[in-house]
């Protein structure tokens, strides 16, 4: 034992121990990684065995304490980053990028239901990250670095420098005889076009790892936009926008346009209401609006950007999604929205105000709704004493406060007309007994604990009926203020229930077997003795302006990137941001059909076409934001 003590304080075979350890140490966040996330492709570990060498190689350059300084805070500061990105992918599906941290504070309230989705096995291999970690630390030899030992170092960091530099060409003409010599689209779709575009995160770390995907997030997304070579890359963005909607062509004019022209207009987003929370016993009222007013028995919520929420209210106002590049959407507030919807009302004479019970600090609404054009985020805490009132926890907020109903309905309007847009927030996560939200519901409708013998079930079923409750208050609102018949309402869900920690029981609710198709979410159009109808054509998110333009007889004045929903030569579908899509009852993911809704659809569907759709569709999002398109004022 003595003897092995004595060895172990020599320098080179401390050194080598060490080594090995601090480069395990970093291939084990790796592996952590590929565990939770994805472990088709060896690459990642190629790419993080060479960074593990590099960084360990660097390390044992420095004097002791600097060493052990440099590893602790290089280890930990990537376990971090790992484990918030194993955990993010566990509950959402998809990475983020770097500048996504910026929203984390909006879901800090959220904390305990996030880790709910967590397994027991994730936490422990957290408790054995930290001792790796703390052991690693200890490891480092405290004698000074021999000059043999500073030469060996050298020499990895540059044969790891030279191994980065080659890696991915090597990975990409692997790759070069199903892609390479494809059309632009299938080049885009390899993995050398997902490497450089970086249209998806999870798709960048499929092909590299945690640290050179880390590093091309810095790189792209930190230092590129700082150079000179940027603001020629924003015209020819420009260009190849006006190019796209030449070759789309214009929107035709059809039975639907101008049918709501010189109504007012309330659109209301409605936090987490999915597809089949909406039945006659719990919904009645939506229920009878959908049957009465527009249905869109087909509309899909994709999630792009960091956040489901805000990309929702972000993309129905504004028509662009948030970024999928890892771009951040709050430094686009200084953007010209003139194409936003409540811009294009207010040009008419309305007011245009937004309403939630939410703090303006929260998702930066405060900044964010007036950069998209209304005049004022209305936060209902500026409207109570206490900013825990329990009138906060009510959808009907707006109509039961006197000054708040009264902006609501067009009080700062000189012509009276208004473009109101309401969040609600009853049904929002978590659905447990306890949840604050929860035991109000309960409390109203108490009928509904145990009901289902499901804990989730219940919960929503009741905090549903709170959401449909101001529904029926608000068509008794509407004719109170004699509004009823110069109205229209404008409902949707920001995204499909996936706060629920019972996946299973969400699917089998959902009556869906794929991750996309529960992205199918309510969508529906109300206005007082209007005609029925019933639109089950495919569409997303991002069609809900140009539809609601065409019918308000505002069609033409902007290209959007989304398309009228009643345009015949608008065959409809929804776009996933990873390339993924559903259109003319297909089903396609991962590069290939993995669902027919009938039988030969996929022969009726140019696959190809469709794919290249796809990825316009999501290039085209990023850089209408990027380019600042609107601000050249492209009115058609």
């Amino acid at each position: 034992m003595q003897k092995w003590k004595t060895l172990m304080r020599s320098s080179p075979l401390r050194m080598a121990v060490c080594a090995a350890w601090m480069a395990a140490a970093f291939m084990g966040l790796e592996v952590f990684m590929r565990h939770y996330i994805c472990h088709d492709l060896v690459y990642p570990l190629v790419f993080s065995a060479v960074w593990a060498a590099l960084l360990t190689a660097v390390i044992l350059l420095f004097p002791p304490r600097s060493g052990k300084l440099l590893f602790g805070v290089l280890y930990f500061v990537m376990m971090i980053y790992a484990v918030a990105q194993a955990g993010y992918y566990q509950i959402f599906g998809k990475m983020m990028w770097l500048t996504d941290i910026r929203y984390a504070s909006e879901g800090a309230e959220f904390a305990g239901s996030v880790f709910a989705f967590l397994s027991k096995g994730f936490y422990i291999s957290i408790v054995m990250m930290i001792a790796i970690g703390v052991i690693g630390v200890l490891l480092v030899p405290p004698a000074k670095r021999r000059w043999y030992s500073r030469v060996v170092c050298a020499v990895v960091i540059v044969a790891a420098c030279v191994g980065l530099y080659k890696l991915p060409a090597q990975v990409f003409k692997a790759d070069d005889d199903l892609w390479g010599a494809q059309d632009e689209y299938r080049r885009a779709l390899s993995l050398e076009g997902a490497y450089h575009i970086m249209y998806d995160a999870r798709k960048v770390y499929r092909i590299c790892g945690l640290y050179q995907y880390t590093m091309r997030d810095i790189y792209k997304h930190f230092i590129v936009p700082h150079t000179p070579a940027y603001a020629a890359e924003l015209e020819q963005d420009r260009e190849t926008i006006d190019a796209y909607f030449a070759a789309r062509g214009d929107a035709q004019a059809n039975d639907m346009t101008g049918l709501f022209e010189g109504k007012n207009i309330i659109v209301i987003l409605l936090e987490s209401m999915d597809d089949w929370m909406i039945d006659e016993e719990v919904t009645p009222n939506i229920c009878r609006m959908m049957e009465e007013g527009i249905n869109f028995t087909n509309m899909y919520t994709p999630g792009y950007g960091g956040v489901r929420t805000f990309n929702t209210e972000f993309c129905v106002n504004t028509g662009i999604y948030l970024p999928t590049d890892g771009n951040l959407a709050f430094s686009y507030c200084t953007n010209d929205f003139s194409q936003s919807l409540p811009n294009l009302f207010r040009a008419r004479g309305y007011s245009a105000e937004s309403f939630h019970y939410n703090q303006p600090i929260f998702y930066n609404r405060g900044v964010m709704h007036p950069a998209m054009g209304f005049e004022e985020y209305v936060s209902y805490s500026d409207y109570v004493s206490d900013g825990t009132d329990s009138a906060l926890f009510s959808d009907t907020f707006q109509f039961d406060n006197e000054a708040v109903c009264e902006k609501f309905f067009g009080g700062d309007s000189e012509s009276g007309q208004f473009c109101s847009f309401l969040i609600t927030r009853s049904a929002h996560m978590p659905y447990t007994y306890d949840d604050e939200l929860s035991v109000y519901a309960l409390e109203q409708y108490p009928e509904f604990e145990g009901k289902t013998g499901h804990e989730e079930i219940d919960c929503l079923q009741a905090k549903a009926k709170l959401v449909d409750d101001m529904f029926g208050e608000l068509e008794r609102k509407l004719e109170q203020t004699g509004h009823l018949d110069d109205t229209v309402v404008v409902a949707f869900s920001d995204h499909y229930v996936y706060g629920m920690t019972d996946k299973d029981k969400l699917y089998e609710e959902s009556g869906v077997d794929n991750a996309l198709l529960v992205e199918k979410t309510p969508c529906f159009i109300w206005a007082n003795d209007m005609q029925p109808v019933t639109v089950d054509k495919t569409l997303n998110t991002a069609d809900i302006l140009p539809t609601v333009c065409n019918l308000f007889g505002m069609q033409g004045e902007y290209n959007y990137l989304g398309q009228d929903a009643f345009d015949e030569n608008y065959d409809g579908y929804a776009i996933f941001p990873g390339g993924d899509w559903i259109s003319g009852g297909v089903l396609y993911r991962d590069g290939a059909v993995v669902k027919e809704f009938y039988d030969g659809a996929a022969d009726e569907v140019d696959i190809d076409a469709m794919n290249q759709t796809a990825q316009n569709f999501i290039d085209i999002s990023n850089l209408l934001l990027k380019c600042d398109y609107y601000a050249k004022n492209h009115a058609q």
